[in-house]
């Protein structure tokens, strides 16, 4: 019998994000206990990181994922930006995931946005906790912007099929098939592949985690960022690192930016094409947001040939022309 592991993000005293009485813990709770009644029902057995109200830890999660022995993690998760447009779903894989793990990220979004979406960001890579401890095959599903009110309608309205979406693309990625639940190809476009993985530091290594360490200390000393030096890579560390753009706009070309770490309009339009050959601060932060977004560039603030491919791959990964020049799009898409 296959075991599927369940985690609702956040919970308890940590509401993940709130958007007026409405709070993405309350949303992820209730999907995923829907999506758990689904499986269930096709013999697969269920583990939750919560089934309640409750705070459970990041590593207590991986822990209970670890010891059930399961056979695929699903983390479900609602986005949140300042920027009350952004919109759409998409789904999180670690930064060197297992051909099975990407795709059954790929089997459970394309049914997600098949159900439908606002938009459809695509399979990402990243270094959350949950993805990097969690010994199976790991995602984490962003079922659309908590911040953005067509998200909001969405999730309410198509709730039991995005519900079923996730049921459908779990059993279909495990090989099961169940008569109450159509695992049958999603209608839509067949998935792009996989981008081309970066070379990283093997699993275990603590090598991943050490390079975030290092940014995050070099924020702290540079620009005075206050973070906690944990390895772990969330919604505070990147508004540091937007805000070290803004500081290094506004002392190298007189920007006049408030650095209040949200790229914005402002920010997008005093951006500077940073390109191979450059060299310092500018090139660092580049290297970091790159580093964070899965494609890892050596943060050494030289541009070189190895960072521009990481930048091309993180173009062609996002849609993005890919001439390997960090300009506006492309600063955006790595900050948002």
């Amino acid at each position: 019998m296959a075991t599927v592991v369940l985690d609702p993000g956040h919970g308890g005293s940590d509401p993940g994000a709130v958007n007026g009485a409405r709070r993405e813990s309350d949303d992820n709770l209730r999907m995923a206990l829907a999506v758990g009644n689904l499986l269930r029902c096709c013999g697969v057995n269920v583990v939750f990181t919560r089934t309640g109200d409750t705070l459970v830890s990041l590593a207590e999660r991986s822990r209970i994922s670890n010891n059930a022995r399961a056979n695929l993690f699903v983390s479900i998760h609602r986005n949140s930006v300042a920027n009350a447009t952004a919109n759409g779903v998409e789904n999180w894989v670690y930064l060197n995931p297992s051909t099975q793990g990407v795709n059954s990220a790929y089997q459970v979004l394309n049914r997600i946005v098949a159900a439908g979406v606002q938009s459809n960001r695509g399979v990402r890579r990243g270094n959350f906790s949950v993805l990097r401890e969690t010994q199976a095959p790991a995602q984490l599903v962003e079922l659309g912007f908590i911040s953005n009110a067509e998200d909001n309608r969405l999730f309410d309205a198509r709730f039991d099929a995005y519900a079923h979406a996730i049921a459908s693309g779990i059993l279909a990625s495990l090989g099961i098939r169940c008569q109450g639940v159509n695992t049958g190809t999603a209608a839509v476009s067949p998935p792009p592949p996989p981008p081309v993985t970066p070379p990283v530091p093997p699993p275990g290594s603590g090598a991943s985690a050490a390079t975030i360490r290092r940014i995050q200390q070099t924020l702290n000393e540079r620009y005075g960022a206050g973070l906690s030096v944990d390895g772990i890579w969330g919604p505070l560390s990147r508004r540091a690192l937007v805000r070290a753009y803004q500081i290094e706009l506004n002392s190298m070309f007189n920007a006049d930016l408030n650095t209040d770490g949200v790229f914005g309009p402002l920010t997008r339009a005093a951006t500077r094409l940073v390109r191979q050959g450059d060299r310092g601060n500018l090139v660092w932060i580049l290297q970091a947001a790159l580093y964070t977004n899965g494609f890892p560039a050596n943060p050494d603030g030289i541009f070189g040939p190895l960072t521009a491919a990481q930048v091309r791959a993180f173009q062609s990964s996002r849609g993005l022309n890919p001439d390997g020049i960090a300009g506006p799009n492309t600063f955006e898409r790595l900050f948002t």
